[in-house]
């Protein structure tokens, strides 16, 4: 209600439109005295000022305090005598809430201003809630349809927001997708709360029904109640649980224009018709199936009736991926393409891949030998020259110490070569060098599998978007059949309930005109009893003048039905015609306009006196011979009526049976394609799996090949060998 300047409320007053408060806004510091409004900043649209949320009964404002919280305030455009109750108790009940014992943080604090808003001289009440941050339920899911695990999540928040209202005896009133905001978190935030139940406002009634795609049909006013979310509660659940069981449900049921999940008013009505139900309650998954089957059964129930949502049991888990090959182990798909690992020449000490880095072992008396002839070797050409052996000459010198050289490093080379911890070392190597060389590099198989992984993966998708928009089509067709059956029994039974409904008319006016025959026919039959010899009594009527009329036919009153006068050319008379009972006019000589008159006068006065004597009512077999036509042509047409509708209901019948048959074999054409692809796509992932157990064990031959090389030449090297042979170390 309005409030008066003094703050009283003023009785009668209409509320303000939305256009009156987005005015009203433009100034908030002399509209508002709450002070977060007052100096707050009001959300603007572009051209037209404050921006206004317009919904059934109020404009909702956005503004923004001076120290930054965002506020949401709903202005109301229609009163109620229990506004303030009721949001008084609401508001009493939110803020007792403990917050600690929730299961998330989904209530939004609110606070009823009795004089919220200054419009044109008036105080109205507004309601100041605290700005939710979310993303409503139908934009959450589009954008997270393919997130099994975060829908399952979501599920799991909206089940214990449930709970958290059953525990404290309270409900929304319109639990639906508007409503409901998925926080960042995937908790939830809910919003208004016009039509909650609280337990201050038990034996009202409630304001709304809620959303009618999320309600029971069956739900009234009287139902305001703990209780009365529990029928969308198993709605938004079972969808919840089933988009994130298949996301193509989501595809299949939803309308991208429509203002519900995947089920809404006409499957409640009709579940019967619904392909939604047909889905849900064949689905190859059993745990969604049951889920199906038993929200399917409250559609009938009263709204009491209805269980509370944690009858419903345990989320479905999400499905484990496939498992993964075993690591250890040489895969059995790739035996006979690796050799098995080769055993060390006898006598060798450590694995294949590890070269011993203990060095020569002793000096052999040919290791002195051949250190003592590479020693001379090199010596001998510079001694000789000096001794004058060999002739002069720088380059008979060089020669010479060139092939000394050689000579000595061939025979050191030979005598290391021939050392038997050499021999091994190079046999260790060859093993290692051939193993590596018959096992080839899995890198290329790892790519032509990931991208078979690829390629499967867009062709079952291209696959699964083909079935759903074939199902899509198949809502359409069913939709568009069923509008067509109407609309041809509409058009059909229409004629026939207009007739229906006039029946009670036209009987009762046939009764009247049936009445007035009778009537008619007594006046007349009396009317044929006096004679028109009786006019001799009458001033200026001779034997004469009768003997002319009974001449022109009229021998009783009831031979003519009155008189019409024609102006006369001669003498400025008007002649007189007496209109017989067939219409035809007769001019009777020596009736004039006077005797005309008298007979005009003298016939009425005996129709007055018939009209005393005819019946007041039809006699009771006449009446029921009438009822009995009425009754009959009712009869008939509510017959044809009958029989219109049952042709149609056969249609919709067939045509269901027909619709959910093909979706039935779409789906089970999808459900084999992604089995197969499943099977498929885990073989894929088992051979990945393996070929990365092989790419693994080939990097690591070709590992220890590398380090085996490199140590091989740290222990037997020739820089090795020489300081070995003049340290024996």
């Amino acid at each position: 209600m309005a409030v008066s300047p003094a703050g009283g409320p003023v009785a009668g007053r209409r509320f303000p439109t939305g256009a009156n408060y987005v005015e009203a806004l433009q100034n908030p510091a002399l509209c508002f005295e709450d002070p977060d409004l007052k100096h707050g900043t009001v959300q603007q649209s572009p051209v037209l000022g404050p921006k206004a949320i317009s919904g059934n009964f109020a404009s909702v404002f956005s503004i923004t305090a001076p120290g930054g919280q965002r506020y949401a305030l709903k202005c109301f455009t229609r009163d109620s005598s229990t506004l303030e109750a009721r949001y008084q108790a609401i508001s009493k009940q939110l803020a007792g809430l403990r917050h600690a014992k929730l299961s998330q943080p989904w209530p939004v604090g609110i606070e009823y201003l009795p004089r919220g808003v200054l419009v044109a001289g008036q105080w109205y009440p507004t309601l100041k809630m605290a700005w939710a941050e979310g993303t409503n339920l139908i934009t959450w899911i589009d954008r997270n349809v393919r997130d099994s695990t975060a829908i399952l999540r979501v599920a799991e928040q909206f089940s214990a927001l449930v709970a958290d209202l059953e525990k404290l005896g309270i409900a929304h009133g319109d639990l639906q997708h508007g409503n409901l905001l998925v926080a960042s978190d995937c908790t939830f935030r809910l919003v208004d709360y016009d039509g909650m139940y609280v337990p201050d406002l038990k034996g009202q009634g409630s304001t709304e029904n809620g959303h009618r795609n999320y309600q029971s049909p069956s739900r009234t006013s009287s139902d305001f109640g703990p209780s009365m979310d529990r029928f969308s509660s198993w709605i938004i659940h079972l969808s919840l649980v089933a988009i994130a069981t298949d996301p193509d449900i989501w595809a299949q049921l939803h309308d991208d224009q429509g203002e519900f999940l995947i089920l809404k008013e006409d499957d409640f009505k009709e579940p019967r018709s619904s392909l939604a139900w047909s889905l849900l309650l064949t689905h190859a998954d059993p745990n969604l199936r049951a889920l199906a089957a038993q929200t399917h059964s409250l559609l009938t129930a009263g709204t009491h009736a209805v269980p509370a949502l944690s009858t419903a049991g345990a989320i479905p888990t999400q499905r484990p991926a496939p498992a993964a090959a075993p690591a250890n182990g040489t895969p059995s798909w790739l035996a006979g393409h690796i050799p098995p690992p080769r055993s060390a020449p006898a006598g060798s000490s450590g694995s294949a891949g590890t070269i011993t880095s203990g060095g020569f072992a002793r000096r052999r008396a040919t290791d002195v030998l051949s250190g003592v002839l590479a020693l001379t070797g090199s010596a001998a050409p510079v001694a000789l020259t000096a001794i004058s052996v060999m002739p002069a000459g720088y380059g008979y010198l060089a020669a010479a110490q060139i092939g000394a050289l050689l000579v000595s490093g061939g025979a050191l080379q030979a005598t290391r070569s021939s050392r038997p911890e050499v021999k091994a070392s190079k046999a260790r190597l060859r093993a290692l060098q051939q193993q590596a060389g018959t096992v080839e590099d899995p890198a290329a198989a790892v790519q032509k599998v990931r991208e078979e992984i690829d390629a499967l993966a867009k062709v079952s998708a291209h696959r699964d978007a083909q079935i759903n928009q074939q199902i899509k089509k198949l809502q359409a067709e069913l939709r568009d059949e069923q509008a067509r059956i109407t609309s041809a029994l509409n058009k059909e039974t229409g004629s026939l309930r207009t007739k229906l409904s006039t029946l009670a008319a036209t009987e009762q006016q046939r009764l009247e005109a049936a009445l007035a025959f009778a009537i008619r026919t007594h006046v007349r039959e009396r009317l044929g009893r006096s004679s028109i010899q009786e006019v001799k009594r009458l001033s200026n009527m001779g034997s004469g003048t009768v003997t002319a009329l009974v001449a022109a036919g009229i021998r009783t009153a009831a031979d003519f039905t009155g008189v019409r006068y024609v102006q006369s050319s001669r003498y400025n008379n008007r002649d007189a015609f007496l209109i017989r009972p067939n219409g035809q006019e007769v001019k009777v000589p020596g009736v004039g306009e006077v005797r005309a008159a008298a007979l005009e006068s003298w016939r009425t006065s005996l129709e007055q006196r018939a009209q005393t004597s005819a019946p007041t009512s039809l006699s009771q077999q006449e009446r029921t011979a009438i009822r009995q036509q009425f009754a009959a042509q009712k009869k008939q047409h509510e017959a044809d009526i009958a029989r219109a509708e049952s042709a149609a209901s056969l249609k919709r019948t067939q045509l269901q049976q027909r619709i959910t048959t093909r979706q039935q074999q779409a789906n089970t054409e999808k459900q084999q394609h992604q089995t197969a692809t499943q099977n498929q796509r885990a073989l894929l992932l088992q051979q990945q799996a393996q070929l990365a157990s092989a790419s693994a064990a080939h990097n690591l031959l070709v590992a220890q090949l590398s380090t085996a090389v490199e140590q091989h030449r740290r222990a037997f090297g020739l820089r090795r060998y020489l300081r070995f042979l003049a340290t024996n170390r």
